[in-house]
């Protein structure tokens, strides 16, 4: 009996430590992605988000409530997500905007009690801040695993850690559903996820790392990730249109992070090759989802691409109405948009993509 308790008593501590801060004596402690333990005496008020892809952090951090009045600044990155955050919190015009490619000299006069990062910027950025006394807490996003230890750990930072479990658990069952409706598939078709950008008439071509979320979706849908045994382990590879030609995808779904890929389909129907291509080979030619930002990055939306994906490739089991469905469903319980807003401003954007 006596060791049961003992066992029990350990396992409460190891999920207590996974899903909010620990308190030591008069510091509150909070473990990031690296495994550091970060103290605080209280949790921070004034929170920046620095760094590279932080409109996806910023979008993971606006899950919460709280976030509106705790976060005071975010570094401006190429893909933006102020269009979005502008409608969700009527004062993010008054955020503090730091320039791309910011040091800890840049960060500091906002007077950060935390900065958020992605673990790759340690080096670059948060031995910096660690130098001058300005805590840094780390976030990789990379995985479905890793989304749900971050959410919890934005929870932690945000004080709502019982809304980071809601978020996970919101996630769940969205993709078992997806999951259970993709699960009866007969044929895995051949797909190449392509991110495709477009400058005066030639197009540069590449496609995602073997591991990363992108690929891993298209496997989890009964799709044949064609380029994943060729592709590298760092980041997007770039490939010509020799090497996409002898992948022989059934599938081509183009992702453009500008949300221009309806476009870009458009341009490659009137070129020459890519007209030959497609009609000898019966390629199907698609765009990946994209509202305020592509679906298929570690951003919240990414439970968006993978039933726009399930859909993509299997429109026979989900069905587009599957798709609107949970996209209200997302916004709405994420993010406490009412349904006509939704409606309004977002079904809109989507509805010309699913054909």
């Amino acid at each position: 009996m006596k060791n049961r308790i003992i066992s029990f008593l350990l396992l409460a501590g190891i999920l207590i430590s996974c899903t909010g801060p620990r308190v030591g004596g008069t510091e509150i402690y909070i473990t990031d992605a690296l495994g550091n333990e970060v103290g605080f005496s209280d949790l921070p008020d004034r929170i920046v988000i620095s760094g590279k892809q932080t409109p996806m952090l910023a979008n993971f951090a606006y899950l919460f409530d709280r976030a509106p009045e705790k976060i005071i600044a975010i570094e401006n990155r190429s893909q933006s997500s102020n269009a979005f955050l502008s409608l969700i919190d009527p004062g993010f015009v008054n955020k503090l905007t730091i320039e791309k490619g910011a040091g800890a000299e840049q960060i500091s006069p906002s007077q950060p009690e935390a900065v958020i990062l992605k673990t790759t910027m340690k080096e670059l950025i948060g031995d910096q801040l660690d130098t001058i006394g300005i805590p840094s807490v780390y976030v990789s996003l990379e995985t479905i695993d890793e989304i749900y230890r971050d959410i919890r750990i934005f929870g932690s930072l945000m004080d709502e850690p019982q809304k980071a479990e809601n978020i996970i658990g919101f996630y769940n069952r969205s993709k078992e559903s997806i999951d259970i409706m993709v699960s009866t598939v007969e044929r895995s078709p051949r797909v190449l996820l392509l991110q495709i950008d477009q400058s005066e008439g030639s197009f540069a071509y590449k496609v995602p790392a073997g591991s990363w979320l992108q690929t891993v979706m298209v496997d989890e849908l009964h799709g044949d990730p064609v380029w994943k045994k060729d592709a590298g382990g760092g980041g997007w590879m770039e490939v010509n249109l020799e090497q996409i030609i002898s992948w022989q995808p059934e599938v081509v779904i183009v992702i453009n992070y500008q949300g221009k890929s309806q476009e870009i389909i458009q341009s490659l129907a009137k070129d020459s090759v890519w007209q030959e291509f497609l009609q000898n080979n019966s390629v199907d030619i698609k765009p990946f989802g994209y509202d305020f930002q592509s679906w298929d990055q570690p951003d919240p939306r990414w439970i968006l691409g993978y039933v726009n994906l399930a859909h993509l490739l299997h429109p026979e089991a989900v069905d587009s109405d599957v798709v609107i469905d949970l996209v209200r469903e997302f916004y709405m319980e994420l993010y406490g948009l009412e349904p006509e807003f939704v409606d309004a401003e977002i079904i809109p954007l989507i509805l010309p993509q699913l054909g």
